[in-house]
């Protein structure tokens, strides 16, 4: 068996290349990050979108973008666009996703404008790496844990571009009476003018609780507790918590009433004004009423393993030996 192993491994690094590939990359950055860039083709001039999009909804795969209300009738009369995924110093291009117009959501002044999945194409990788990995992922057998959100090969693929882009975490604090969860959040995103949108899977019990309550407080997590926040990933499904039970200690500010991690570094308070169910997701629209940045430092991002190979193939992370 010892002769056979260094065979194995040649074979795997010649099937899917030498890089550490998983779904999740654990990034430290500041936020806002500033490692990629997001453009928006094909509606008229370039746009910046680095800051003005999220994944709306997994399944279907739904993309928002926010626009003013006189910007807006450009997106619904294209008939595609694509966000193109750039690296930020050099430009160079790491992924493409080809957008369709199906509708918008008009909250205030903005214009959230929602596209389903047309095309992607990924650079981050030799296109043979990425059909081989396409293939092994493809075999495997789903777990239970993913039969409630039925995302498409084709979908998961588009997914490891749009995560090229690093993308933040945060912990949710939201009280209703006497219920209360807290629980890690990363489909969300600015969309102009003071709003943000974030989208919650409508089979967990926290998407009726933010319903209801209409009010959340987001927690940034510096990235050094970012194992810490990923332990309470379960209370997704709870409809409410014991608050003493955390694995880390809370603080419940004056100014705010809602118990938020005494490790948060940045919070802000949101009232939701605005919802939409579009498929495995409920899509929140909400207006910032308070950010507080409280301590400076790297913060909890994660990326997809495609974006970690580019980033090793240029040295800029260490390869790990299989």
């Amino acid at each position: 068996m010892q002769i056979l192993r260094p065979a194995r491994r040649f074979v795997k690094r010649q099937l899917y290349g030498p890089w550490d590939i998983g779904e999740r990359f654990t990034m430290g950055l500041q936020d806002p990050q500033s490692d990629v860039t997001v453009w928006l083709d094909g509606l008229g001039e370039r746009r910046n979108v680095t800051q003005n999009h999220l994944m709306a909804c997994a399944a279907p795969l739904t993309i928002c973008i926010g626009f003013d209300r006189d910007e807006s009738e450009l997106a619904k009369r294209s008939k595609q666009s694509v966000l193109r995924f750039c690296e930020n110093t050099s430009q160079q291009l790491l992924g493409e996703i080809y957008l369709r117009y199906v509708s918008s959501l008009s909250v205030g002044a903005q214009e959230l404008c929602l596209f389903e999945l047309a095309s992607h194409r990924n650079y981050c990788l030799p296109r043979r790496y990425i059909w081989a990995r396409d293939l092994k992922n493809a075999l495997r057998k789903r777990s239970p844990a993913d039969k409630d959100v039925p995302i498409t090969a084709r979908e998961n693929r588009a997914m490891a571009v749009f995560y090229t882009c690093p993308r933040p975490v945060v912990l949710v604090s939201v009280v209703d009476g006497e219920t209360g969860n807290l629980f890690p959040m990363n489909i969300m995103g600015p969309i102009g003018n003071g709003y943000f949108a974030f989208g919650l899977n409508s089979s967990r019990s926290v998407a009726p609780l933010v319903e209801r309550a209409k009010r959340v407080v987001l927690s940034n997590i510096p990235i050094e507790l970012a194992d810490t926040a990923f332990k309470v990933r379960g209370n997704h499904r709870k409809l409410s918590i014991d608050w003493s039970e955390l694995p880390f200690a809370t603080t419940t500010p004056q100014s705010i009433g809602v118990p938020i991690p005494e490790f948060a570094s940045r919070i802000r308070e949101m009232r939701v004004e605005a919802m939409q169910k579009l498929g495995s997701h409920i899509l929140f629209v909400a207006r910032t009423t308070r950010d507080e940045t409280l301590a400076n430092g790297q913060q909890f991002f994660l990326a997809h393993g495609t974006y970690h190979a580019w980033r090793q193939r240029r040295g800029l992370d260490p390869i790990l030996s299989a």
